[in-house]
């Protein structure tokens, strides 16, 4: 039996899987979850307390009921599903539910939400299915499931319930993801609605929340906000040129107030915006429900590559809350804004949008990831994606408190790698993915300092004395100062991806491993002392004893090594291939080496074999040694921490596990008082716990340790901080001149406005007394004339009085005659009335006779049943022994098992008991607070019994009132019985109007059948139109694509037109040419006999026609047998052309004979469909529209026939010149072979 325990002290981090991981309980109070367990933060004290939830996995949803009294944690498993509820009022878990599922693997929980009355609960769980579970608390079972993602590659992200619903209306929620906001129905069942029209393809959903019954505010991930009214738009506010406008920083922001003069976004709309949009804010008609920013030809982009999470876009709408005026909104930029939005149902127009205050994050870069509303939001609790927790009041917006509190310091983000502590400071050092190193104290909850780095981070180690740091980085190992604002290197050693680093205990010499080597450095001569080799694989663990001479290393190698840090050498060795070890730990002496490996064993080795081996059915990553050496710490891969006494104890089952962490332990550390245990996880928290060692005979751990307040500070910023003292002081100096000098201005001016005031009122004063004399006149005067009208009325109303009274007295008199004649009536009646009750106490005599005989029969019948049900009880009582003597023997082996349980629960209970008694101090105080209350109470009950007893009087006056109603409800009785009888000739004729309606509705029946054979003939027909439509709309592509191949060869054509028309030109020009010549030489040969002239004459034709031109070339070219080959190629083509002309006749021919047919069958449909359209009463404007169709049919198959003909045309053309260019390659074929005449009619 272990007499080690831990009990849980602080956390610094947070569960950074979870969205939604912030929950209000009261102004000073916030809760979240860390590890495995619920938190609750007080904001003013920093006292933290814990309530441990999962025992097999981890939280994966968090959940609070919108009247902020129930919170549901949501655990998935593989195959099941568990919510644990948690009281928030008592802060205690009260209820566990198992959901059953019928997927064997484990469901990712995407969202979930209550529904008003507490009653249900909602959970959407993620790919590849997107089931929505429907539960219910009262039947304990999953009433509905749906599959609620709308679109293939598709995203859920928000399920929210409508709170603004109508008794008359159904329950709604709402479920939003990817393009597209649906809304169902849910009571007994699952119920799709009716969903909002998709947005374009680009942009994605974010968030959104419900403003009314039937209006949703949704955030779409270009900053655009969107106001739905059923399935319209109503609203775009575009939220980021708003912000542009305002023209605020966040330093500004500081300093203004929007709330003491409210931005208007109707004003906005004069400014206008250069951009593409007038204004922030478009105002839509309901009917209308086009999105002005929706591009339709982005559709064809598919969902795989956009990001539906809509995180790749800095400009896009983070949270949307709704609040009792309207709704909060964040975004980028920092700024966290509430817009009012008032909007009446009758009047559209009239709806008020509108921006109130806007409040500043502490940078800029911060974005808000979750958001928790008090239950009269007027509080508000953030966690932004840095995981660090704001508080803001929005009843206070002052200038001064327009900005968000910090809770919380910032938290890691990501898992965290390594931790360390040290000696003189009561601070843990920690380093993360996230690049970050973090300084925290474990007395004050707060981060003292921290810092990003650009590079990895992958190990950090404490001096002792808390005044230096070495960080591991991808390319060096750094030795760092740690000043009073920042960390600054001073040396750097040349060690890549050092994963882990170690001081010693005097701090002199630090160890680090670099690749499969341990190297040693002197912190104060930066020198290397030593490399120890050895290990062929990654060094997992070092560990130092504290006389700094051993020092103990493993590695993923499966060797343990312990080495003499003086002499450089190996002392022992342990070497297992066959496992990798992940921690390794020694005594003192460093005889006795306790190693953990992944084959879940902890292994006791001395020397080079192993003494024990202790099979706790757990993996240790980590484990820890108290300087004492009288207690063990593990952390396993689970993220639990297991306390064990050494020695230890063979019996591997009395252990207690402390669950903590949701994912794998990193890192332990211990102080070196070892009052505290420290663990970081990769689920980005740092546990502390207090050690509780009950061991009596042990060494006594010191209560107190006084730790250093020194602080390191460079010489440069001493120098920079005395001179801004200095300069503060001056400062200073001046403005106590400056406020004097004012304050003197003010004085004189003071002492000359009092002058006047004075001079004022005594003015008024002399003015007031004259008016006041006047006013007594006018009062005598007045008092005169209205003695004298009283006395006239006194006069007036005595003449009055007097003849009412003798109209009253006669109608006294009739009224007394009237009495008379009633009352010998009500005589006469109950004599009539007394001889029918006496007729009828007779006949009740003797029905009662009749069932008493009958009911004597029945009793002797149920005795014999009683007889034999007692004979039944016997037999199952010896049945129920057997069965009691069976159960007892089971209970008492669970018993024991039992015992064992609870013992371990009792030594918890004794620790929490300590915590209790610091709670009961202040309960006391709140209830002498209570008691003080009571008394009041009393009071006002007091007050409360004196108005019952006025009331008690009230009563009896209305009593008394009651029973003259009575008596007039005697006589109208009598009335009652003449409208019976007229009710009884009523009801007669009702019945025959039913018997008459029966005959209808016989006949409507009869009417019904003959319609349904004519209805069901209509249905088959229209099915055969829309199959028609179809086809026809294949026809008119195919339609569109012969369209376009005809302009081609248009074109073409035109081409070949204007070849022709150059090469026609030539032949023209060669035939002038010739003739000039010709003329030229007949002159020529008329000289033959004169040689000189003729000589002459030669030689003007042989330069005039006989130079070398690129005219003549051209000519040349075209030799004689290619005209005749081309006359014969024409005479070919004109043959095939005239066939070809024959088969278009003859495919039209058969075309008609094939569609004949079916076009008369159109026509005799589209007669019965005409018939049957005026027997229903249909409208003529379909039987139009199937007339203009069968035209455009018609209109399509001609052109058909054309396109037939002419593909056949370009198909023999194509064959032709491919003939030609087999035959004489080296030719040069003519682009149009045929004349212009055959091409026009070709086209036509």
């Amino acid at each position: 039996m272990s007499l080690v325990a831990i009990s849980y002290n602080h956390v610094f981090g947070i569960n950074g899987n979870i969205e939604n991981n912030v929950f209000f309980i009261d102004e000073g109070m916030v809760m979240f979850s860390s590890g495995k367990h619920i938190v609750a933060y007080n904001v003013e004290y920093k006292v933290q307390r814990f309530f441990p939830i999962c025992d097999e996995g981890q939280i994966d949803y968090v959940v609070q009921t919108y009247d902020k009294t129930l919170i549901a944690i949501i655990e998935s498993l593989p195959g099941k599903i568990l919510l644990h509820l948690f009281d928030v009022l008592n802060l205690r878990s009260t209820i566990s539910y198992e959901m059953k599922t019928d997927k064997e693997q484990k469901l990712d929980i995407v969202y979930a939400s209550f529904s008003d009355e507490n009653d249900f609960i909602l959970i959407q769980t993620g790919k590849p299915d997107w089931i929505l579970f429907y539960y219910s608390f009262k039947l304990s079972k999953i009433i509905a499931t749906d599959n609620t993602c709308p679109e293939e590659n598709g995203i859920v992200k928000e399920v929210i319930p409508n709170y603004y619903y109508d008794n008359s209306k159904n329950k709604v929620f709402s479920v939003l993801g990817g393009h597209h906001i649906n809304i169902y129905e849910y009571s007994n069942q699952l119920k799709k609605v009716y969903s909002y029209k998709k947005l374009s393809q680009r942009e994605v959903y974010c968030c959104h929340d419900w403003v009314g019954p039937d209006k949703i505010v949704a955030g779409t991930s270009y900053g655009r906000i969107l106001i739905y009214d059923k399935k319209a738009i109503i609203h775009i506010i575009y939220y980021n040129n708003l912000k542009e406008e305002l023209k605020l920083n966040p330093s500004e922001l500081e300093n203004s107030s929007f709330k003491d003069e409210e931005i208007n976004i109707n004003e906005t709309l004069k400014k206008g915006i250069s951009n593409e949009h007038t204004a922030n804010i478009i105002n839509l008609d309901s009917k209308t429900m086009n999105d002005p920013d929706y591009h339709p030809e982005d559709d064809v982009i598919p969902n795989s590559e956009i990001n539906l999470l809509g995180l790749d876009n800095e400009d896009r709408i983070d949270i949307i809350k709704s609040n009792s005026t309207g709704f909060y909104v964040s975004g980028s930029n920092g700024i966290f804004s509430n817009i009012q939005y008032i909007s009446e149902e009758n009047n559209e127009s009239s709806n008020i949008c509108q921006l109130i205050q806007s409040f500043s994050l502490p940078s800029p870069n911060t974005r808000i990831k979750a958001l928790a509303l008090s239950k009269y939001k007027e509080f508000i609790f953030v966690l932004t994606d840095k995981n660090q927790f704001l508080k803001l009041n929005t009843e206070l917006c002052s200038s001064e408190n327009n900005k968000f509190i910090p809770v919380t310091p910032l938290y890691h983000v990501g898992p965290i790698i390594s931790i360390d502590t040290c000696a003189r400071k009561p601070i843990i050092a920690s380093c993360g993915v996230d690049r970050y190193v973090k300084l925290w104290n474990y007395f004050t909850g707060e981060c003292e300092l921290d810092k990003c780095f650009q590079e990895n981070v992958y190990s950090v180690a404490l001096h002792p004395s808390g005044l230096f740091i070495l960080i591991g980085f991808s390319d060096k190992l750094r030795l760092m100062s740690i000043l009073i604002d920042d960390i600054r290197t001073i040396k750097e050693f040349y060690i890549k991806n050092c994963s882990e680093c170690k001081f010693c205990f005097g701090g002199h010499i630090f160890a680090a491993t670099n690749g499969t080597t341990i190297q040693l450095f002197s912190t104060w001569t930066y020198k290397c002392l030593g490399i120890l080799k050895g290990h062929n694989g990654k060094i997992n663990s070092l560990y130092w004893t504290q006389n700094d001479d051993i020092l103990v290393s493993a590695g993923s190698d499966g060797a343990v090594y312990v080495w003499d840090v003086r002499e450089m050498k190996r002392i022992s060795e342990y070497v297992c291939k066959d496992n990798s070890y992940n921690s390794a730990i020694c005594n003192s002496n460093g005889s006795v080496v306790w190693v953990s490996g992944n084959n879940c064993l902890f292994q006791e080795v001395m020397g080079a074999q192993v003494t024990r081996k202790l099979d706790y059915k757990v993996t240790f990553q980590k484990i820890q040694i108290s300087y004492s050496g009288r207690m063990l710490f593990g952390g396993t891969d689970k993220g639990d921490i297991i306390p064990l006494r050494y020695p230890l104890i063979s019996d591997t089952s009395e252990f207690y596990r402390y669950s903590a962490h949701s994912d794998s332990i990193t890192s332990l550390g211990l102080t070196y008082d070892s009052q505290f245990l420290i663990s970081a996880g990769k689920d980005g928290c740092i546990f502390v716990y207090n050690v509780i060692d009950k061991d009596e005979n042990g060494p006594r751990i010191q209560s107190k340790v006084q730790f250093s307040n020194e602080v390191l500070i460079t010489r440069s910023d001493l120098e920079e901080q005395n001179i801004d003292i200095e300069e503060l002081s001056r400062s200073i100096e001046e403005l106590k001149m400056e406020h004097e000098y004012q304050m003197k201005l003010k004085d004189m001016n003071f002492n000359d406005t009092l002058k006047e005031t004075v001079e004022k009122y005594n003015r008024a004063i002399e003015e007031l007394k004259n008016a006041t004399v006047q006013m007594k006149g006018e009062k005598e005067k007045t008092e005169i004339l209205q003695e004298d009208q009283w006395c006239n009325m006194k006069q007036k109303n005595h003449a009055n009085l007097q003849e009412l009274e003798a109209k009253f007295t006669k109608q006294l008199i009739k009224q007394y005659d009237k009495y008379n004649k009633l009352k010998k009536k009500s005589v006469e009646l109950e004599e009539y009335w007394g001889e029918k009750i006496i007729n009828a106490k007779k006949d009740e005599e003797e029905v009662l006779l009749k069932y008493t005989q009958s009911l004597e029969i029945k009793m002797s019948k149920k005795s014999e049943e009683i007889l034999k049900l007692k004979n039944q009880l016997r037999n199952n009582e010896i049945e129920c022994n057997e069965f009691r003597k069976m159960t007892e023997e089971d209970i008492d082996t669970e018993i024991v098992a039992l015992n064992k349980k609870y013992q371990m629960e009792l030594k918890d209970i004794i620790d929490k008991g300590f915590k209790l008694k610091g709670e009961n101090g202040i309960m006391k105080k709140k209830f002498i607070s209570l008691n003080k209350e009571i008394e009041d109470s009393k009071k006002d009950i007091t007050k409360l019994n004196k108005s019952i007893e006025s009331l008690n009087s009230e009563i009896e006056i209305y009593e008394k009132e009651l029973l003259l109603l009575k008596k007039d409800m005697v006589d109208r009785n009598y009335l009652m019985r003449d409208v019976e009888k007229k009710v009884f000739v009523i009801k007669r004729k009702n019945q025959e109007l039913e018997k008459e309606k029966f005959v209808l509705n016989y006949n409507i029946n009869q009417l019904r059948q003959e319609v349904e054979p004519r209805e069901i003939k209509m249905e088959q027909l229209k099915k055969n139109i829309a199959k028609k439509n179809n086809d026809l709309f294949l026809i008119n592509e195919e339609k569109k694509k012969l369209e376009s191949t005809i302009e081609k060869m248009k074109k073409d054509i035109e081409t070949q037109k204007e070849i022709y028309n150059k090469k026609h030109k030539q032949y023209s020009d060669l035939h002038v040419y010739f003739g000039r010549m010709v003329s030229d030489l007949s002159n020529v040969i008329l000289h033959i006999q004169e040689p000189d002239i003729f000589k002459k004459a030669v030689q003007i034709l042989y330069r005039s026609y006989c130079k070398p031109s690129d005219k003549d070339k051209s000519y040349n070219d075209i030799s004689p047998e290619v005209t005749s080959e081309h006359y014969s190629h024409m005479s070919v083509l004109k043959k095939r052309i005239n066939n070809l002309i024959k088969e278009s006749h003859e495919a039209s021919q058969t075309i008609r004979e094939e569609h004949g047919p079916l076009l008369k069958a159109n026509n005799d449909i589209i007669s019965q469909i005409n018939i049957l359209r005026e027997i229903g009463g249909l409208s003529n404007k379909h039987t139009v529209k199937s007339k203009t169709i069968l035209m455009k049919n018609k209109k399509e198959r001609k052109r058909l026939k054309q396109k037939g003909a002419i593909k056949k045309i370009i198909t023999f053309k194509a064959q032709v010149k491919k003939d030609e260019y087999e035959n004489n390659p080296n030719l040069n074929i003519i682009n149009n072979p045929l004349p212009q005449q055959q091409q026009q009619q070709l086209i036509n």
